[in-house]
C-alpha cells in the first residue's frame, strides 16, 4: 500500500481510442483520460464507489491504465456521462484521503504508544538499578 494519496482528475477523452464495443452491438467505448495512472488502492476504491451507486441506467465502465473506458450508446448525453465519471473520481479521491488520514492517525497512535512503552521500560530499568540486594 502506498503512503501517497493520488488526486486524480478526468482530463479529457482520448478521441483516437473511441471504438465500437466488441461485446455489445450499438454501443461504443469512450475512453475518459485520467491525470495519472491510479494505484491499486485507488482502483479498489473506485470500484467500491461504483458499487455503491445504484442508478438503474449506469453505463458499464472499465479502468484500464490511465483511462476509464465507458460503454455509451449514440443517444447518451456525453456531458452527463462525463459529470458522472467526474463525480465517481472525486468520491474515490475523498475515500482515499479519508483512508490515508486513518492510516496516519494509527501510525501516530502507535508511535505514541511505543514512546510510552520505552519510557516505562527505562523507568523500570532505572528503578532496578537502585535496588539494594
Amino acid at each position: 500500500m502506498s503512503d501517497e494519496v493520488q488526486d486524480i482528475r478526468v482530463v479529457g477523452i482520448d478521441k483516437e481510442k473511441i471504438a465500437m464495443s466488441t461485446e455489445k452491438q450499438s454501443l461504443w467505448i469512450v475512453p475518459f483520460k485520467l491525470s495519472v495512472t491510479p494505484n491499486l488502492d485507488w482502483e479498489r476504491k473506485y470500484f467500491e464507489v461504483r458499487g455503491r451507486d445504484k442508478k438503474v441506467h449506469k453505463q458499464q465502465s472499465q479502468l484500464v491504465g490511465d483511462h476509464i473506458n465507458v460503454e455509451v450508446s449514440e443517444v447518451d448525453d456525453l456531458q452527463k456521462i462525463l459529470e458522472a465519471v467526474r463525480a465517481e473520481v472525486a468520491s474515490t479521491n475523498v475515500l482515499c484521503g479519508e483512508e490515508q488520514k486513518q492510516k496516519m492517525k494509527l501510525r501516530s497512535d502507535l508511535e505514541t504508544l511505543q514512546q510510552k512503552q520505552t519510557a516505562v521500560t527505562n523507568k523500570l530499568k532505572d528503578a532496578a538499578d537502585k535496588l539494594q540486594f
